[in-house]
């Protein structure tokens, strides 16, 4: 088969392995680390300013500064 044919299988088979591979029981232990970590390490590329915020922490405040 050609390369660029493979390419997108083997990128979906990536995005699968990456977000749920830790579940699968029929994998080895080290897969599944392997897995996990591979995970966290694509989430602590994500800048802490692109995080969402929550949205409702001032009004959170504001009630429990009513509920004094």
């Amino acid at each position: 088969m050609n390369p660029k044919k493979l390419l997108l299988p083997m990128i979906v088979l990536l995005i699968v392995f990456i977000t749920v591979g830790d579940q699968y029981k029929f994998l080895p232990d080290s897969a599944r680390t392997a897995s996990y970590k591979a995970r966290v390490f694509v989430i602590g590329l994500w800048p802490d300013w692109l995080k969402p915020k929550n949205q409702n922490e001032q009004r959170e405040q504001e009630i429990e500064q009513l509920g004094k």
